[in-house]
């Protein structure tokens, strides 16, 4: 990384915003923005299943103090949510939940709204009300928005599918035929442990129209809710057309890559370190025009800091 990447930054500014949602709903939001500047872009990260914005600290606190406005809004299917949604499943939603999958029964619920249709359009129509009020959360965060700040959208797991579609990757919405949601509001993607065909929609041809930029994670030990392995993690890269594309796949490294999602969940320093590494030169080759980063990007072979991995590009 370059000198800029290594330098220590000021802990960036955090707090807990809401927007206006659709029908008197409120969308709560856990924003985290640079302290000593004006951010050089801004990321919307998606939670995966049953996790929340309050998740992925450390990541999001990183790319703040980097530079960047990174907005985590909450989805339905975090697991206090459904357990207020739906009490016979007997659990507190005031309780600490984020052991939810060791639950047989609760992992099983889990899943079948991981796979059903209406969650991910609510998903993409959540992210969809918060680009529409972005000029208000960045007036109620970092002050007002400059009108050429560039956006990526980013997730982990469920949310690497919400970002994936938001990115361009076409699916096969049932009941409805072939869907694209791409939105052009953002100008790069950023996928940690993603889908590949034959789930949710993702088939052969999804990913033609993904053009612009990509980073897509995974590690030799993330494995898919349907048993796959980690090459159908790298399907995003492997299928989408040349052109500011990244593929890194951490050695040993699980579904948690390190860390990103809690401190305590599968840590592993060196490899969150390189998912930190990796995604904060992303953001800055191809949001802020960052030509030592970009350069950076295009040297790695075979190691991120302490973390070996495969590393390509095309």
């Amino acid at each position: 990384m370059t000198d800029a990447h290594h330098r220590p930054c000021p802990a960036p500014c955090v707090a807990e915003r809401s927007v206006s949602g659709d029908v008197d709903s409120v969308l709560p939001l856990v924003c985290r923005w640079p302290r000593d500047r004006a951010p050089k872009g801004y990321v919307i990260f998606c939670h995966g299943l049953g996790a929340s914005g309050r998740d992925y600290a450390a990541l999001s606190s990183h790319w703040a103090a980097h530079g960047y406005l990174v907005i985590h809004p909450t989805f339905s299917d975090w697991i206090g949510a459904v357990a207020q949604a739906e009490p016979e499943r007997g659990l507190d939603p005031a309780a600490d939940l984020t052991d939810w999958a060791d639950d047989p029964a609760i992992r099983t619920r889990m899943h079948e709204i991981l796979h059903t249709p209406a969650r991910w359009l609510e998903r993409i129509g959540v992210v969809d009300q918060v680009m529409a009020a972005l000029d208000a959360v960045f007036a109620a965060t970092c002050g007002c928005r400059a009108g050429s700040t560039r956006g990526a959208i980013a997730g982990h797991s469920f949310g690497a599918y919400t970002a994936q579609l938001l990115a361009g990757a076409e699916i096969d919405l049932p009941g409805h035929g072939p869907r694209s949601f791409r939105d052009r509001r953002f100008a790069a993607a950023i996928l940690l442990s993603a889908q590949g065909r034959d789930q949710q929609g993702l088939r052969e041809g999804s990913w033609d129209g993904l053009e612009g930029p990509l980073l897509n994670v995974t590690g030799t030990r993330d494995g898919g809710a349907k048993g796959q392995d980690w090459h159908w993690k790298t399907e995003p890269y492997d299928f989408a057309p040349a052109g500011d594309k990244y593929l890194a796949v951490l050695t040993d490294a699980d579904h948690y890559l390190g860390g990103i999602a809690r401190a305590g969940r599968s840590p592993e320093p060196a490899r969150r370190k390189a998912v930190e590494d990796l995604t904060l030169a992303f953001l800055d080759a191809h949001l802020d025009g960052d030509a030592a980063a970009k350069a950076w990007l295009d040297t790695i072979a075979d190691m991120v800091g302490d973390c070996p991995l495969l590393f390509r590009r095309k």
